[in-house]
């Protein structure tokens, strides 16, 4: 053992104030603080509160309050944004079920302007004998498209289409050009691309199709970014809860836009599903203004942030400039050669298949199975993702708790987390496929667990990629999300193909495929998974003058020696 780690032993066992070292997942964002120190946490170590470096004394804990800071205020626009950014994207999902005229309905119910009122059906019986109305003869609602089964599935899939198209590029933009013009300049084609959505609809579907997809090329920059942004604004021991604020949005979107997209397809203005696309729309361009306006790419930037703010944030992620941070090449090279990058694309592809299999075809399935009407029909939509909102909270703040508690290691708690998200709705996707149209409330209630449960895998492998590699997280976000992205397409087409009447079997068959790929995900997840940061996964510039450690009031200092030798051990 060399004489500064001897240094470092006597000081960790001494006075109990431990430090994170490059081998840690919570590791800093740049190598430049602490890549030299020296330390040895072995692999999967696990992290205590205590091994969180003390702040120096120039920066008083005091002044930067949590719920005053500008990075929990910056988390709460982040959360705004994914709210909106989900609330347009599945906001087909509700209004095509007024949308579309009933393929099963009489051929005698299609008037001369080529609407059908839903008003002449096949009742329907479950297995035992017992009756179930059909919802279309209580709700009386015009269809005005003439979509078959398949097509539809073709037109909810074509989001994905666009958004698979720049995934790759999306973190190399972002990292370019900064988060903050990126996701402006993607909003202001969101908020086109919502607006005209009812007027290429009723076009033609093709043309729908192609804004669907225009859509999904704006939107695919949102979470890329957001990954390289936390990147300059979070604090390792700080970034599930951060994050997990961000991205709990996006479950909220789906609570807020479904039921309203059922009240506005019944009562909205211009035929009623119009103005779900343009409500939305709207409040994705004031959304649009307010990111604008107060969205900053780092600290330094910020002109109200606190000096003690900054100077906290930059210490715990080892910047000392973070807006003349240099530019580094990519490793592509070690991120193909990762296993555990691998493990977060399966992991991923996995679940996004059973997220965007329900994001897609949940009013679908309460229409064609349980019968709702219209409005309910949006209401029990919404239930399962303002469960998923609470739980997003929860899960971040959870995962941290057991972490800095010395529960379980960074890389147990990201496959804890993993294995509840994932596994959990697989054997619930299960039992789903058994349930009858008459049976509601067990029905919903599986559908909302399922569905909320995916909460935890947020804190699991999708943190994971800012644990591992915290210099490139943007762009293992980008390659990761373009696997993730194929089931959007893949998921409602399959089930357009397998439940082409709607039955109850058809659908079990559906969600039997579901869970045997979320459960085959979580398993190779939990084999190859790593929970330090990889050794390219760290800015490879380090200058000599940079690299230091306070350790008790004095430093340690690196030979050249060890520096050469931690460059050539980042750059293999």
């Amino acid at each position: 053992m060399s004489s500064t780690d001897s240094k470092v032993d006597k000081t960790r066992k001494g006075k109990g104030k431990d430090y994170l070292s490059p081998g840690s997942s919570l590791s800093l964002s740049s190598s430049k603080h602490w890549a030299g120190s020296g330390f040895s946490i072995p692999h999967d170590s696990v992290l205590d509160i205590s091994e969180i470096p003390p702040l120096p004394a120039e920066i008083d804990i005091v002044q930067v309050p949590w719920w005053t800071s500008k990075r929990f205020q910056l988390s709460i626009i982040c959360f705004f944004g994914s709210l909106v950014a989900q609330a347009t994207r599945v906001c087909l999902s509700i209004a095509i079920v007024s949308m579309v005229a009933d393929p099963r309905q009489s051929s005698q119910s299609v008037n001369t302007t080529n609407s059908i009122n839903y008003t002449i059906i096949e009742p329907h019986h479950t297995p035992e004998g017992r009756y179930c109305p059909d919802v279309e003869k209580v709700d009386n609602i015009a269809g005005e498209l003439h979509w078959n089964k398949k097509l539809q599935g073709l037109i909810l899939g074509s989001f994905f289409w666009g958004y698979l198209l720049l995934q790759l590029f999306t973190g190399w933009l972002s990292a370019r050009f900064g988060a903050k013009r990126v996701i402006g300049l993607s909003f202001i084609g969101i908020v086109l691309a919502t607006m005209l959505s009812p007027v290429s609809a009723r076009i033609g579907p093709y043309l729908f199709m192609a804004v669907r997809i225009l859509l999904g090329i704006f939107q695919c920059t949102y979470y890329p970014s957001m990954q390289t942004l936390w990147t300059n604004w979070s604090p390792p021991h700080e970034r599930s809860r951060l994050l997990g604020i961000a991205y709990a949005g996006n479950a909220l979107g789906n609570a807020v836009v479904l039921p309203l997209g059922g009240i506005l397809s019944r009562y909205g203005f211009d035929g009623g599903w119009p103005s779900v696309f343009y409500v939305i729309g709207m409040f994705s361009a004031i959304w649009t203004c307010i990111w604008l306006i107060f969205c900053y790419d780092f600290p330094s930037n910020h002109p109200t942030i606190s000096t003690e703010e900054k100077k906290y944030i930059e210490f715990y992620l080892g910047i000392q400039d973070t807006a003349t941070k240099r530019k580094n090449p990519v490793p592509f090279a070690a991120i193909i050669r990762s296993k555990a990058v691998y493990s977060i694309i399966v992991a991923h592809f996995c679940a996004n298949f059973g997220n965007y299999l329900f994001t897609t075809q949940l009013p679908t399935y309460y229409k064609d199975v349980l019968k709702l009407k219209t409005e309910t029909n949006g209401f029990y939509s919404m239930l399962p993702y303002l469960v998923l909102w609470i739980l997003m909270l929860f899960a971040g703040f959870l995962a941290d708790f057991i972490i800095m508690k010395n529960m379980l290691s960074i890389l147990n708690t990201r496959k804890l987390m993993t294995y509840i998200g994932m596994v959990g709705p697989g054997l619930l996707l299960i039992g789903l496929g058994y349930m009858e149209c008459d049976q509601h409330a067990e029905a919903i209630t599986m559908v909302t667990l399922t569905i909320g449960l995916c909460a935890f895998h947020m804190s699991g492998f999708f943190v994971n990629m800012s644990d591992i590699t915290p210099a490139y997280a943007g762009t293992i976000m980008s390659i990761s999300n373009t696997f993730a992205t194929s089931p959007g397409i893949i998921a409602p087409y399959i089930a357009g193909v397998l439940t082409t009447n709607g039955t109850r079997s058809e659908w079990q068959m559906t969600y039997y495929v579901s869970a045997g790929v979320l459960m085959a995900g979580s398993l190779f997840y939990g084999l190859l998974a790593e929970g330090e940061v990889q050794s390219w996964g760290h800015v490879h510039h380090i200058r000599e003058e940079e690299i230091g450690l306070a350790v008790d009031d004095t430093t340690v200092k690196h030979d050249a020696k060890s520096i050469n030798k931690l460059s050539t051990d980042n750059i293999a």
